[in-house]
């Protein structure tokens, strides 16, 4: 079976890992994690706050890309900012040696489906719907990485 990169199955598994993710990272102590890194705390209730507005905007991205392919971008959008996210995991895990909460479901989930979707879409899309979806994934992860660590500073 050869994926389409907006096939809804493969789109709504991403919202999925999410979760998944979320479970982990919650379980596993991310947000004093973070705050260990960042010389602060970050409250469980913003974590919580960030990560309902990151599954509310994520699932309205998704609704939109498998609806429509002018919307195919938030397709790669969706895969672009988990897969910084599962590269920020590793790297967090392999600069601090130590269990960064979130790992084993950056690299088991995200890492095969978001590379999927983007290489999918490499292969089927034009390069403008690639280019706005990494782009715009991209930006995302910087702007809630700036909000963690402002909120763990703060």
């Amino acid at each position: 079976m050869r994926w389409h990169y907006r096939d809804p199955l493969l789109v709504w598994l991403l919202p999925a890992s999410y979760a998944v993710h979320i479970i982990e990272e919650w379980s596993g102590g991310f947000p004093e994690w973070v705050a260990r890194i960042a010389g602060g705390v970050l409250s469980r209730d913003v974590f919580v706050l960030m990560n309902v507005a990151g599954m509310v905007l994520m699932i309205a991205a998704t609704r939109a890309a498998v609806r429509s392919e002018r919307n195919g971008w938030m397709a790669v959008t969706i895969a672009a900012t988990l897969l910084v996210n599962a590269l920020l995991h590793i790297a967090g895990t392999l600069f601090t040696r130590s269990y960064s909460p979130g790992l084993f479901s950056s690299i088991v989930l995200y890492l095969p489906l978001c590379q999927l979707v983007i290489l999918r879409a490499r292969m089927q899309a034009t390069a403008s719907v690639l280019t706005r979806g990494v782009t715009t994934g991209l930006a995302i992860h910087g702007v809630v990485l700036l909000i963690a660590f402002a909120f763990a500073r703060a």
